[in-house]
């Protein structure tokens, strides 16, 4: 933190932006605590007069309606057994009973001995006893249970002084409730003026606060935006000079230093940007160098390689037998080194094509290729017997790629299954899928295995270098390239490619490629 001196001048003016905030904040934090005071006893009195409101009169409101319930019930049904003299009209008489006893236990806990509504509530005691005592024992405890029309309208008189000393009570409970009413409404009304004053208070402050921000920080801090929106539209030598208070001038030599920097940074990577575009130009040019060299791989080279080897087959076929034994064993070497380097060159251009475009990447079934795949090597499944298992799901999956280059691996697995197959059994291949990743980058995961001769599991990463071989060719024929172009083309449809114990106990190739996006949506 860095701590500026400036000089003080007497007066208002002379004050600093710092002196200023904290005066004024002292005298806001002020002002804001003792009405903060005043609030909390207010609201402290009206909490009071509003719980007594909740605890006691709302209570004893309702406990009164309750009891005056249960008096009616036992009426009625005195008066339906006095008119009728049957004995069921005596039951809600008993429910009364029970609910009157515990109204009244809870009028005696809400209203206390002290309360003005005790006299109302003794009162209330006091007609019950005397409708009880004069009329309804008389007709519960061994009385008669017909009645004539004078004994019903004395117990109906009777009952009308337990309503009405009912309502008083509920009257002057009401009054305690209005009473209570009107002093949280004079409480209220303190703290909105109490409100009022901190709101008033606050705007003050905040315009105070407004115009001494706006003069000391917020215009010279737009002096300051507006030269950094100039070097960001690209004018880096343009200068930044910030003025104001110390610290918003030690803001813009901050950032002016970050400018200079930027100055010298923007000049390295121009330099830098320059040696990359000499090395695309020098990285195409290679590109183009390599093209021309696949170009002569693949004609120049392969018809020198197809007279050669015409030569010799014609050697071998005029010459066979009339020769020593070593001269035809020369001759078969000869053919046999062209075919293979015809081979060799084939594959080699193979692999070198791969990965050079994914523009024509479409969406390709993979039950069709592995079918065609199945189909173009008909000639090795006869001859061996071999026999395909597929588990491709329900609907098989689609996947987004290189139809050629899918069909070219899939075939080299399967082909791979049936050479490397053991003599005392025909080979089996099976071929599953399964989907996996995220919702927004779907794979499938296709496994290729076989009951083949197996790959030991320290050969797991050799097989997919290019020309590694795991037996000779007097053994196996091959050029040592095919797993390696496998890898290159999963690699180049962004999946990745391994080894995976067999379930059939030879080798199971894993690999995965993108899954199609409506094959995913689906």
């Amino acid at each position: 933190m860095v701590v500026l001196t400036v000089p003080v001048q007497r007066g208002w003016s002379g004050w600093t932006l710092a002196r200023r905030l904290r005066v004024a904040l002292v005298a806001l934090s002020v002002l804001l605590v003792s009405a903060g005071v005043t609030l909390v006893v207010v609201l402290r009195e009206a909490d009071r007069a509003l719980s007594d409101q909740a605890q006691r009169t709302f209570p004893a409101r309702l406990a009164a309606s309750q009891l005056l319930t249960s008096l009616v019930d036992q009426e009625t049904g005195l008066r339906g057994y006095a008119l009728t003299g049957d004995e069921q009209f005596l039951e809600p008489y008993r429910q009364g009973l029970v609910q009157e006893q515990t109204a009244r236990a809870q009028l005696d806990r809400v209203v206390p001995a002290n309360d003005p509504a005790r006299l109302s509530l003794l009162t209330v005691d006091a007609a019950i006893t005397a409708w009880r005592d004069q009329y309804a024992s008389l007709r519960t405890d061994g009385g008669t249970a017909s009645g004539t029309d004078s004994s019903i309208q004395f117990g109906r008189q009777l009952f009308d002084r337990v309503r009405q000393t009912n309502a008083d009570l509920d009257a002057q409970l009401a009054r305690q409730l209005t009473s209570a009413q009107e002093e949280a409404d004079g409480d209220r009304h303190v703290v909105a003026a109490v409100l009022a004053l901190m709101a008033v208070a606050v705007v003050v402050a905040v315009v105070g606060l407004q115009r001494a921000l706006r003069n000391a920080v917020l215009r010279p801090m737009d002096q300051l935006a507006a030269q950094v929106r100039t070097v960001s539209r690209g004018e880096h030598t343009a200068p930044i000079r910030a003025e104001g208070p110390p610290d918003i001038r030690e803001m813009g030599e901050g950032v002016e230093s970050m400018r200079l920097e930027l100055v010298g940074v923007l000049a390295e990577v121009e330099s830098q940007r320059r040696g990359l575009e000499r090395k695309a130009t020098e990285l195409a040019r290679s590109n183009a160098d390599l093209e021309q060299f696949a170009y002569v791989a693949s004609h120049d080279l392969q018809e020198p390689l197809r007279k050669v080897a015409s030569f010799c087959q014609l050697l071998e076929q005029r010459y066979h037998g009339q020769l020593d034994d070593r001269a035809d064993q020369y001759i078969a070497f000869a053919v046999d080194g062209a075919k293979r380097m015809q081979l060799l060159i084939s594959d080699l251009l193979t692999f070198s094509r791969v990965g050079r475009t994914s523009a024509g990447f479409v969406s390709v079934d993979l039950a069709l290729t592995v079918a065609n795949a199945w189909d173009g090597l008909e000639t090795q499944v006869q001859a061996t017997g071999a026999q395909l298992e597929l588990d491709l799901g329900e609907p098989s999956p689609n996947v987004h790629g290189d139809a050629s280059l899918l069909q070219m691996l899939i075939t080299n697995l399967i082909a791979n299954a049936v050479k490397y197959r053991r003599q005392d059994r025909s080979p089996v291949v099976r071929v599953t899928t399964t989907l996996e990743g995220t919702s927004e980058a779907r794979m499938v995961r296709v496994e290729v295995a076989d009951n083949g001769i197996g790959i030991p599991e320290e050969y797991a990463e050799k097989v997919f270098v290019i020309f590694q071989r795991l037996h000779g060719r007097d053994e196996y024929e091959g050029t040592g390239i095919g797993l390696a172009l496998a890898k290159k083309v999963v690699e180049f449809h962004g999946g990745s490619i391994g080894l995976l114990p067999s379930p059939l106990g030879g080798t199971c190739v894993s690999f995965t490629l993108p899954l199609e996006e409506s094959s995913a949506h689906a």
